[in-house]
C-alpha cells in the first residue's frame, strides 16, 4: 500500500462505506440467478436501470421512456489473478429509497433534492462483491464495492471492465484521454471518431500518454435525448478514461495506470467502493447543465464548521506574465514585486474584490521550467515583502491568497506542505491556488497515487481552514459536496492558451458548459477587457516568441457573460486593473457573484450558444454566448418574480466586431418585469450579460424596455 495512505476513517466517511453494513438483503429468484433482469426505476419512472447475469456475465442497461440509453453492457474486474465477470453468482438483492433534500455550502442552488430508487446486487465469484445502482429523474449512477471478507484484504487492480455499448453512431463532443491533462478542445464527431485533436489544438508531444476517451463525455442520443458519460466520488482510484471496442459504437473503462507498475491501476483494501459511474440524462442539453446527479452521488459535507468557507472573485498578478510584460522570475520584470502586489491589492479593495494572488509570489522560480525540486512555499521572493503586503491587506479587507506551483515536484510538496499551510493560516492567508505544470516523474497526474495526493491536499487544507483551486489537477467528480473547500479548479482548456498559442476558438466557451462543467466548477480564468492586447515583452519572458500575434478570439462583452454562465468557487478577473480602470462595463463584473441560489439554462445548442439566468437573494444574473456565428436571442424574463425590475444591460454595440472592433460594449439601463422578452443581438464571438435588480423609487424615471 502507499506510504502517503489516507486515512481510512476519512475516506470510508467520504466514500459513503458505512452505508452497505445497513442494507436488508434478501435472496434473488431462480428466475433472476438465470438471468431475468432486475430493475430500478426513477421516482418519475421515466429512466430505468436493468441488471442481469447473462451465463455469469453481469450486464446492465439504461432506458429513458421508451429509448435504450445504454444497451446491454458488461461489468467485471481483473483482480490480480483473479478475473471476475465470467462466472458470477447471484448472492441476494437490497432496494431502498433515498430522498433528501440538502443545502449547499456554495455552488449553484441554495438546495438540492436527493430523490432516488436504489438496487444492490450481492454477486460471489470467488470473492464477493456487490453493484449498487441508483437512479434519479436526472439519471443514473453505479458502483462496485468489495466488502471486507477473509479472502480479500489487500488486493490490486489490474484492470476494470466495465462497458458502455450505445444503440447507434450517436454524436458526440469528446477530447483525447491524457493521463496528465485535461487540456484540450472538444471537437463534435460521430462516436466512432471521437476523441481526435481539433483543428486548433497544438501538437502533443506525450503520446504515449494518450487514451482514445476523456471523460465527461456528451453525446446526443436522440434529438431530444441528451446523454453524459462522466464518474462521480472519484476517491483513492484511478481516473476512468475510455477506449473504443472494435466492431461498434461501444466503449469500455480504462483506468489511468500507476507509472512504471505495468499493468498495476490500483492498490486497494477492503472494504472498498469504486466511483461511481454517472449517466446524465436529458430531453435537452440544458438539462444536463442544470442536473445535479454529480453531486448527489457524492457524499454530504465532512466538514462540521463551513463558516469559513468564503467563496469569492480574486485579482491576480497573472495575465501580465502570461502575455509576455512580465515574468516569474526574479529580475527587473518580476511580476510580483511588492509595488505590483500592493497596486493589485488597492484596486481590489476599490472595488469591493475580497482576495488577490501573485504568481511567482515565493522563492524558488527558474526560467525553463524545470524549478519543481527547487521550490520553497515558506519564503517570499526577494523582491516581495510579504509582511508589507499582508498587511495593506488587513487595512484594505482584502485577503492574500497563495500560489504553490510544484513544477511537477509533488515530493517536495509533500514534504512543506503541513508547515506551509499552518504558515498561511498564521498569516490569515484563506487559500492557496496549486499548480502541477510539468510532468511528475514517479506518476502520472491522474493515477491513483496522484488522486491521493489531491486528496491529501484538501484535508489538510481543510484542517487549516484553507480554501484549495487546484489546477492541472484531476478532474472534477462533485467531491465538493462533501469538501465544500475545494472552490475550484481549472480542469479544462484555459484562457491563457490565448495568451500563448492560437487560443481557443469561440465554440470553445459554449461548448464547456455541456461538458468539463457537468465535472462540477471549474476556473477557465474570464475578464480579459483589452482583447487584443500585446505588451511590450519582457527579455526574460519565459514564452520567446509564442506571445508573438496572440489574442482572445471573443468580444469584451463575451468576458462579462461567462461569469453567470461558467461556475467558480474563486472566479478570477484575469487581465491587468489597468484595463478595468474607468470602464463602465467593469461595474458588471463588480457586481456579479460567485455562488448562486437559482440556476436555468434558458437554451442553448451544444458548441453554438447558450443563455444562463443564475440568482443570488433577489438580484437576476443573465448571461449569453455565441459561437463564431452572428446571432439574436430571444431571453424571456418569466423567471423574475412580481413588480418591475430594472435591466443593466452590458452587450456587444452596433459595431462591435471580433476581429477589427471587439472591445466595444453598450451599456443601457431599462425597466423590465417578467412579461418582458429580451432581443439579444451578439456579434459573431459576441456576449450579452444582464443584471436584473428589483426596481426601487430612485429608478422610476428609467424608460421601459421596447
Amino acid at each position: 500500500m502507499s506510504t502517503n495512505e489516507i486515512d481510512r476513517r476519512t475516506f470510508g466517511k467520504a466514500a459513503g462505506v458505512a452505508g452497505f453494513t445497513a442494507l436488508a438483503w434478501s435472496p434473488g429468484t431462480a428466475a433472476q440467478a438465470a438471468g431475468e433482469p432486475i430493475t430500478t426505476s426513477s421516482p418519475d419512472g421515466s429512466i430505468t436501470a436493468q441488471f442481469r447475469l447473462q451465463e455469469g456475465t453481469p450486464q446492465y442497461r439504461i432506458t429513458r421512456g421508451t429509448q435504450v440509453v445504454l444497451d446491454w453492457s458488461g461489468m467485471g474486474f481483473e483482480l490480480g489473478d483473479r478475473r471476475l465477470g465470467e462466472a458470477a453468482e447471484l448472492v441476494g438483492i437490497a432496494h431502498d429509497e433515498l430522498d433528501e433534500t440538502w443545502r449547499p455550502v456554495w455552488g449553484s442552488s441554495a438546495e438540492i433534492r436527493s430523490h432516488c430508487r436504489s438496487t444492490v446486487v450481492r454477486l460471489h465469484e470467488q470473492v464477493d462483491f456487490d453493484v449498487e445502482f441508483r437512479v434519479f429523474d436526472d439519471g443514473v449512477g453505479f458502483r462496485y464495492f468489495f466488502p471486507q471478507q477473509p479472502d480479500l484484504g489487500d488486493f490490486e487492480v489490474l484492470d476494470e471492465h466495465t462497458e458502455f455499448r450505445f444503440t447507434a453512431d450517436h454524436t458526440a463532443w469528446s477530447t483525447p484521454a491524457n493521463y496528465d491533462s485535461v487540456e484540450y478542445l472538444y471537437t463534435e464527431t460521430p462516436l466512432t471518431g471521437a476523441g481526435k485533436l481539433h483543428p486548433w489544438q497544438e501538437p502533443r508531444e506525450d503520446a504515449e500518454r494518450l487514451g482514445d476517451l476523456a471523460t465527461p463525455l456528451t453525446l446526443r442520443v436522440a434529438d431530444d435525448l441528451y446523454l453524459a458519460v462522466h464518474e462521480a466520488a472519484l476517491l483513492s482510484y484511478p481516473d476512468m478514461t475510455l477506449t473504443k471496442i472494435d466492431g461498434g459504437p461501444g466503449l469500455r473503462s480504462a483506468l489511468v495506470p500507476r507509472k512504471g507498475e505495468g499493468r498495476r491501476k490500483a492498490l486497494l483494501r477492503t472494504p472498498f467502493p469504486t466511483p461511481w459511474r454517472a449517466f446524465l440524462i436529458g430531453r435537452e442539453p440544458g438539462a444536463l447543465v442544470e442536473s445535479n446527479l454529480v453531486l448527489n452521488l457524492n457524499e454530504p459535507c465532512a466538514i462540521e464548521d463551513t463558516s469559513w468557507i468564503a467563496p469569492g472573485k480574486f485579482l491576480g498578478v497573472w495575465w501580465e506574465i502570461h502575455k509576455g510584460r512580465n515574468t516569474w522570475i526574479e529580475g527587473p520584470d518580476l511580476g510580483a514585486s511588492t509595488e505590483n502586489v500592493l497596486r493589485a491589492v488597492d484596486f481590489a479593495a476599490d472595488n469591493g474584490i475580497p482576495y488577490v494572488l501573485a504568481e511567482g509570489w515565493n522563492k524558488g522560480w527558474k526560467t525553463g521550467g524545470d524549478f519543481g525540486d527547487d521550490q520553497d512555499f515558506l519564503t517570499p521572493n526577494e523582491q516581495l515583502d510579504l509582511r508589507q503586503v499582508l498587511d495593506r491587506c488587513r487595512e484594505r479587507g482584502v485577503a492574500f491568497l497563495a500560489h504553490n506551483e510544484t513544477g511537477g515536484g509533488v515530493d517536495n510538496y509533500e514534504r512543506q506542505l503541513d508547515q506551509a499551510f499552518a504558515l498561511y493560516a498564521e498569516l490569515g492567508m484563506p487559500g492557496v491556488k496549486t499548480g502541477y505544470a510539468g510532468d511528475i516523474d514517479a506518476h502520472h497526474h491522474h493515477d491513483q497515487w496522484m488522486v491521493e495526493h489531491y486528496q491529501r491536499v484538501i484535508h489538510k487544507a481543510a484542517r487549516h481552514r484553507l480554501l484549495i483551486n487546484a489546477h492541472e489537477p484531476i478532474k472534477g467528480t462533485g467531491i465538493e459536496r462533501t469538501y465544500p473547500n475545494f472552490v475550484s479548479r481549472e480542469g479544462a482548456r484555459g484562457i491563457e492558451y490565448d495568451a500563448w498559442s492560437q487560443g481557443n476558438p469561440p465554440e470553445h466557451t459554449v461548448t464547456l458548459p455541456f461538458t468539463t462543467m457537468l465535472a462540477g466548477p471549474f476556473d477557465y480564468t474570464p475578464g480579459i477587457f483589452d482583447i487584443t492586447w500585446f505588451p511590450p515583452q519582457s527579455p526574460q519572458d519565459d514564452h520567446g516568441d509564442s506571445n508573438d500575434g496572440t489574442r482572445v478570439h471573443t468580444t469584451r462583452a463575451h468576458q462579462l457573460a461567462l461569469y453567470p454562465v461558467l461556475l467558480s468557487g474563486l472566479q478570477q478577473l484575469a487581465d491587468v486593473p489597468e484595463h478595468y480602470e474607468g470602464v463602465p462595463e467593469f461595474e458588471f463584473l463588480r457586481q456579479v457573484p460567485v455562488s448562486w441560489d437559482e440556476t436555468r439554462v434558458l437554451h442553448g445548442e451544444i458548441g453554438d450558444f447558450i443563455t444562463m439566468a443564475r440568482r443570488s437573494g433577489p438580484a437576476w444574473f443573465v448571461g449569453s454566448l455565441t459561437d463564431e456565428q452572428q446571432r439574436t436571442l430571444e431571453i424571456p424574463l418569466d423567471f423574475l418574480g412580481d413588480g418591475r425590475y430594472v435591466a443593466h444591460f452590458y452587450r456587444d454595440a452596433p459595431g462591435t466586431d471580433v476581429e477589427t472592433n471587439p472591445n466595444e460594449v453598450e451599456v443601457d439601463h431599462r425597466l423590465v418585469d417578467a412579461s418582458t422578452v429580451i432581443r439579444a443581438e451578439l456579434a459573431g464571438g459576441g456576449g450579452h450579460a444582464l443584471h436584473l435588480a428589483p426596481a426601487g423609487q430612485d429608478d422610476a424615471h428609467l424608460p421601459e424596455y421596447r
